[in-house]
């Protein structure tokens, strides 16, 4: 009995470790970034997926000259370019109060 019970607080500490990492996943998926940061995480998208930025391009309908300059310069962006990369890329746009 005394086994049986160790197996079942065995299993339920894995049980809890498998939940904590979903869990960390989850809040990665919910991490905010500003928007001079999104070249770098287009980048990672890219990188992350093995696709191109050429096929960035394709989806989002823009110029491949679009998008370098928005992720060179992105507050320089139209919001449509935005929207539309972070469209392909899985990302929304916030807006939001700078912490004073």
């Amino acid at each position: 009995m005394r086994k049986d019970i160790e197996s079942v607080v065995d299993g339920l500490g894995n049980m809890q470790n498998v939940l904590k990492e979903i869990f960390q996943d989850m809040e990665k998926s919910k991490e905010l970034f500003k928007l001079s940061e999104l070249g770098y995480y287009v980048d990672r998208f890219c990188t992350d997926n093995s696709i191109k930025k050429s096929d960035v391009c394709q989806l989002a309908n823009i110029s491949s000259t679009t998008l370098t300059s928005t992720l060179k310069a992105p507050e320089k962006a139209s919001m449509t370019t935005i929207i539309s990369i972070g469209e392909v890329v899985g990302f929304e746009i916030f807006i939001g109060r700078k912490n004073v």
